[in-house]
């Protein structure tokens, strides 16, 4: 199974198999991956194929194939996150945990000391 370089103590894994006793291709696929940990964490992701190149071509037939994925990823603290941006002047990620109502663009959207959170 690969294992991405990146984070080395993933929070998150995700991985899948596909097996296959044969396998053509009409034209050549568009495949793009798109994976994130927010607010400031860390993902990576990666294959293994088993007699299936990187770049396939159309209309040739591959036989026992196998793709192995895994995407990882190392989350932070939203807390923390929030904390952060508030100490450098930018928007907090998540309106409930803003220390600074300055700092969310929806004051509507700021919760203060004894108050219940505004209802989505």
């Amino acid at each position: 199974m690969p294992k991405p370089e990146h984070p080395r103590t993933p929070d998150v894994e995700i991985s899948a198999s596909a097996t296959a006793e044969e396998l053509r291709f009409h034209e050549r696929p568009e495949v793009s991956v798109d994976a994130e940990a927010e607010p400031g964490g860390e993902c990576a992701w990666g294959s293994d194929r088993t007699n299936l190149p990187d770049q396939v071509e159309p209309n040739v037939t591959y036989r026992d194939i196998r793709i192995d994925f895994r995407v990882a990823a190392a989350l932070t603290d939203p807390t923390e996150a929030d904390a952060e941006a508030d100490a450098d002047g930018e928007q907090a990620t998540d309106p409930e945990r803003a220390t600074d109502p300055e700092q969310v663009t929806d004051p509507e959207q700021v919760t203060r000391p004894g108050e219940e959170p505004p209802s989505p």
